[in-house]
């Protein structure tokens, strides 16, 4: 193995220096368990790897009832748990943050961290794009800002350049009457842990039974994560009662791929979980409304 020169930059000024110094063979890191991972990779040369948890920006984690939450790429899933806006707020991200793969390191883990590794981006995109959150990116040459929903180019891509690495991601308030619910499955797949979602994002009119805007996203049984825009136009206007639940849960399973998950499973799977995300979104819109 070719040797690995490690740094700790404590300044964005100081990751960008180093980056622009050593080229394309950089792999910045937000997270130390992967650092012994990927310096120990035999499939991948590195001449440098940059350790990113002492940068202040990757470390915030604030909230304001005027401009959101703000959560660094360096900031652990636990303590992402623990912040208290995040459960009063935005208890879809919640969901996402809690594992049920196995061999999951959830106390080391970070969401800079899974934005970097497909299965695990995956995984956390749905409840982060019902959101609207958008990522923040930084590289050798300078700035970025793009919707998390913008950021997977393909089943195991995204828009990332070398050298490049998110920031923090950025979730604006939500409106009033909204919440969302994420729910998960995890099967088997050719021996292999697989893991399908579905998250479901809510904006009640006053009666808090007619819907007047949604976000359905998907995942796993979808190549990339992806909302399902026709289950949205539909829901939109509508008021939650059976059968519209049933005509959306119809729609998000027509979005489903038969090439991502066993075709036999897929379009009831779909439903069932496009069904009781919407029914834990309504649930928590009224909860939170009464409160």
């Amino acid at each position: 193995m070719k040797d690995v020169e490690y740094f700790a930059p404590e300044t964005l000024d100081e990751a960008a220096a180093l980056l622009m110094a050593s080229g394309s063979g950089t792999r910045p890191l937000a997270e130390g368990t992967d650092l012994i991972a990927k310096a120990t990779e035999g499939r991948r040369t590195l001449s440098m790897v940059l350790d990113l948890k002492r940068i202040p920006e990757l470390n915030r984690l604030d909230y304001d009832e005027r401009n959101g939450l703000r959560i660094g790429a360096a900031v652990p899933f636990p303590a992402i748990l623990e912040f208290p806006p995040v459960r009063r707020v935005y208890p879809i991200l919640a969901d996402g943050s809690t594992f049920i793969a196995p061999g999951e390191i959830q106390d080391r883990a970070t969401l800079g961290a899974s934005l970097d590794h497909a299965d695990a981006a995956a995984e956390i995109a749905p409840p982060l794009i019902c959101l609207r959150a958008s990522a923040a990116v930084f590289g050798p040459h300078g700035w970025s800002e793009l919707a998390v929903e913008a950021l997977f180019t393909g089943a195991g891509r995204t828009v990332l350049q070398p050298g490049e690495f998110v920031v923090d991601l950025r979730f604006p308030a939500p409106p009033p009457r909204s919440s969302g619910a994420y729910l998960r499955v995890l099967a088997w797949q050719q021996a292999k842990p697989a893991v399908a979602g579905v998250g479901a994002y809510l904006v009640m009119e006053q009666d808090l039974f007619t819907c007047c805007g949604a976000r359905l996203t998907l995942c796993g049984v979808v190549p990339t994560p992806m909302r399902a825009l026709d289950a949205e136009r539909f829901l939109a206007g509508k008021p939650l009662e059976d059968a519209i639940l049933q005509e959306v849960a119809d729609l998000a399973a027509g979005s489903a791929s038969p090439i991502a998950w066993p075709a036999g499973d897929r379009p009831d799977l779909v439903k069932d979980l496009t069904r009781r995300a919407l029914a834990g979104a309504l649930e928590r819109v009224r909860a939170g409304t009464a409160v």
